[in-house]
């Protein structure tokens, strides 16, 4: 009995234990799981970013800043632009120059619907590209476009280190962006998705930080800095087209536009038919003074056509931006203005150095500017008449020539070119057949330097560059941008800003 009773305290001993162990293995693996297998669903990183309703989403029609912009979320150029002006290639795997070509290489890349991107897609964007508000100006030397297997020949009036910043057009599918209310197939990081969200697209092979893109509605632009401040959208550039500051309650960067302000002269005019008299103009003003007061600190100050962050500039010795007034009167001495008159103006005997100065009165960083002008060419005995007149006086007589000086500003292309003052529309009052004509021309085609080509510049001294306009990039405080890039390309490398809550 009593063995009986022992073999009974062990077997149920035995039971008690077995139940013990399986349940300590069930909670094993329970916890297990808990530890490495993660069932929830992926977090939603998105922005939100505006559209202009009245304007089209095909990067081809569209006219507006904010729509252009939003085409390089879903579609992809040959070459991106850096804020240096370097190209940097996107769909472009390499590319070669010969004589008035450039040939582009294109890397392996696929359409949002899996297709390949091919030279004949290239083809076809380019030749919409063409004639579009957008890209026209910037492929204005270019004439035409061939594919050749997977390479795109592209046909230039000449080329220079500049020419293939151009190609910075986005590249779509064949037949899918013919008309305004077509939405073009790219090959970008995002995809369109109903008729107001982007989402990451399935073939692209970036790792974006931001997975969802929401596009915001804009009626009425002149509101659209309040519909930033109260948080409807995420990130703005405000141009400050208007001529006036604007203050934004929200984080911000200045950013250097490719917008030249400048002095422009009429060479048949006295005096500034002399290239002497231009020069030591040039010398007198200085520049960041004057500039950094009359635009408020939105501009950056030049002493060429040229962007000042251009990479092509780097390595020139160039003028100060600050005047230099024993310079300018030296110049003015060696060309006979030693006397003055009666009225305190210097004098040849023919020629009084008093011009009238033309400038928009609607823009009130022009306006100061060019009292700003007047207040530094006094200092050298030269005087300045501020003529303000209205937006329609100051075109009609911009476009007739009708004036003797006039500030002006001028957009110019990601390969800055400067054919609007070589036979465009702010050539008027300029002097075609100086030596300087002839040097850009040579280095459009790529037979002289870039230097040599600027050195032409100051001994004609065609207008007197003052400074490229900036503007604001506002943006909440939980986005951090990528402002390495030039200002056409607003969400440069979106998919790598950094997103900080």
């Amino acid at each position: 009995m009593q063995n009986r009773t022992i073999k009974l305290l062990c077997l149920f001993t035995a039971l008690i234990m077995l139940l013990c162990s399986c349940s300590a293995g069930s909670d094993d693996s329970e916890a297990e799981n808990n530890t490495y297998v993660d069932k929830s669903e992926p977090q939603t990183v998105k922005i939100s970013l505006p559209y202009s309703a009245g304007d089209s989403l095909n990067p081809f029609f569209a006219v507006g800043k904010e729509n252009s912009a939003l085409a390089f979320l879903f579609c992809q150029p040959l070459f991106e632009i850096k804020s240096d002006y370097t190209a940097e290639p996107a769909l472009a795997e390499s590319y070669e120059a010969h004589g008035t070509d450039i040939t582009v290489h294109l890397k392996t890349a696929y359409f949002s619907d899996s297709s390949s991107v091919t030279a004949y897609d290239a083809v076809y964007s380019f030749n919409l590209a063409k004639t579009s508000p957008a890209y026209s100006q910037r492929l204005g030397r270019v004439s035409a476009a061939a594919a050749v297997g997977n390479s795109v020949v592209f046909s230039f009036d000449g080329v220079n280190p500049l020419s293939v910043n151009a190609l910075c057009f986005p590249i779509v599918k064949r037949d899918t962006a013919d008309s305004a209310d077509d939405l073009p197939i790219g090959s970008g990081v995002f995809v369109m998705k109903g008729d107001d969200t982007m989402v990451i697209s399935s073939t692209s092979q970036a790792v974006s930080t931001i997975n969802t893109v929401e596009l915001y509605k804009i009626n009425k632009a002149e509101y659209i800095t309040n519909e930033l401040e109260v948080g409807n959208f995420n990130y703005l550039l405000e141009e400050l087209a208007d001529g006036s500051y604007k203050g934004i309650n929200a984080q911000n960067k200045t950013i250097v536009l490719n917008n030249l302000v400048y002095l422009g002269f009429n060479h048949e005019y006295g005096a500034l038919s002399s290239a002497a008299v231009r020069t030591a103009i040039f010398n007198a003003i200085d520049r960041e003074t004057i500039s950094s007061s009359a635009y408020q600190g939105y501009c950056k100050a030049t002493v060429t056509p040229f962007n000042p962050e251009l990479y092509l500039l780097k390595n020139i010795n160039l003028p100060s931006v600050r005047a230099n007034l024993t310079k300018s009167e030296s110049i003015l001495q060696k060309m006979g203005y030693s006397v003055y008159n009666d009225n305190g103006l210097r004098t040849n005997g023919e020629n009084v150095l008093e011009f009238s100065l033309t400038v928009n009165s609607s823009n009130s960083f022009r306006t100061v500017l060019a009292h700003k002008v007047a207040e530094e060419l006094k200092k050298i005995g030269i005087r300045i008449n501020v003529d303000e007149v209205s937006d329609e006086v100051y075109k009609s007589r911009i476009a007739s020539g009708s004036f003797q000086m006039y500030i002006g500003e001028v957009k110019l292309t990601e390969s800055m070119d400067l054919a609007p003052f070589l036979g465009g529309g702010a050539s008027k009052g300029i002097d075609q057949k100086l030596p300087f004509s002839d040097a850009y021309g040579r280095f459009l085609k790529g037979e002289i330097t870039f230097e040599a080509m600027l050195e032409s510049f100051y001994d004609d001294m065609m207008l007197v560059p003052i400074c490229y306009r900036a503007g604001i990039a506002a943006y909440s405080s939980i986005y951090i941008p990528d402002f390495s890039y030039a200002p056409y390309n607003i969400y440069g490398n979106i998919e790598n800003w950094e997103v900080t809550k």
